[in-house]
C-alpha cells in the first residue's frame, strides 16, 4: 500500500492515563471517523501501523479513542507527529464506470465519447472514441480531468493537447 492510498483525516495525540488517545479530526471527516472501526496510523514514511477502535470517548467536543494493539503508545513516543488515515475512497481508483458514454470536452470542443476504461497500476484510464473512430487515451488524474459534469454527462479535460494532438 502507497501513501496515496490513504487520506489524512487528523492527528493522535498521545495517551492520558486512562490508554485514551486523544484525537482531533478535520471537521469534514467526523462522521467518517465516527463510522470507522479500523484506522491507519502513520509514524513516519516506514511506520504505518493498521489499528482496531476498541473504545471511544467523546466529551466536551474531544474525541478520545482505544485501540485493541499493543505497542502504539511505545511507537508514539518516538515520534514528533502522528497522522490519522483512512483508506483513500479514490484507492483502487475512482471508478470511471458511471462516466461510460459520457462526451469528453476540451477547449469547450467535443473530443469523443468514454467506450470503456481500465487500471494500469497507477490509475485508471478512460478510453475516448473520438470523432472518425481514433481512441485516445486519457489518465484519470487531475492533471487531465479537470471536472465531471454528470447532468448532462460530460467529462471537462484540460492540459490534454499532447495527448490530442501530439507534441506539434
Amino acid at each position: 500500500m502507497k501513501f496515496s492510498d490513504l487520506t489524512g483525516i487528523g492527528r493522535l495525540g498521545g495517551p492520558d492515563g486512562e490508554g485514551f488517545y486523544q484525537v482531533l479530526v478535520k471537521p469534514r471527516y467526523r462522521s467518517v471517523f465516527a463510522a470507522a472501526e479500523d484506522v491507519f496510523l502513520i509514524f513516519n514514511s516506514d511506520r504505518v501501523f493498521y489499528v482496531t477502535i476498541s473504545e471511544r470517548d467523546i466529551s466536551d467536543r474531544k474525541i478520545r479513542v482505544k485501540f485493541a494493539e499493543d505497542g502504539i503508545a511505545e511507537e508514539r513516543k518516538k515520534h514528533r507527529e502522528v497522522i490519522l488515515a483512512i483508506e483513500n475512497p479514490n484507492a483502487g481508483g475512482e471508478d470511471p464506470e458511471p462516466v461510460i458514454g459520457y462526451t469528453v470536452v476540451f477547449q469547450n470542443r467535443e473530443v469523443g465519447k468514454v467506450t470503456d476504461y481500465f487500471h494500469n497500476n497507477a490509475q485508471y484510464v478512460l478510453v475516448v472514441e473520438a470523432q472518425g473512430g481514433k481512441e485516445i487515451l486519457i489518465p484519470w488524474v487531475d492533471y487531465f480531468v479537470a471536472d465531471i459534469v454528470h447532468d448532462p454527462g460530460v467529462v471537462v479535460l484540460v492540459n490534454a493537447a499532447s495527448l490530442l494532438f501530439g507534441d506539434s
